[in-house]
């Protein structure tokens, strides 16, 4: 990720400097100014999402990993926070 981000950094101020050169012979110089905002948005996109990436590769690697520790089930609660919270009796509000 860190080298795609410096390839377009470099690629939207080499568009930019190509295309406010003084030297017009083709249309691809007119193109410069375009492509190097473009690359430059690119390079912007991928720096506020390098550390989003970053911890997605982190989350991937973790849950390759093999898990040596049983998994341990308890017994659910039967309290009535839990009953209420996971079964709702549909009633009439009450007018006060």
């Amino acid at each position: 990720m860190i080298r795609l981000k410096h390839i377009l950094l470099t690629l939207s101020l080499l568009e930019f400097a190509i295309g406010f050169s003084n030297y017009r012979p083709t249309t691809f110089f007119y193109l410069g100014p375009p492509v190097g905002a473009i690359l430059l948005g690119l390079f912007l996109v991928a720096q506020l999402l390098e550390k989003e990436s970053a911890l997605l590769d982190e989350q991937n690697r973790a849950a390759a990993q093999p898990r040596n520790e049983p998994i341990r089930t308890s017994a659910p609660s039967r309290n009535s926070r839990n009953e209420v919270a996971t079964h709702p009796v549909p009633t009439l509000a009450q007018i006060h």
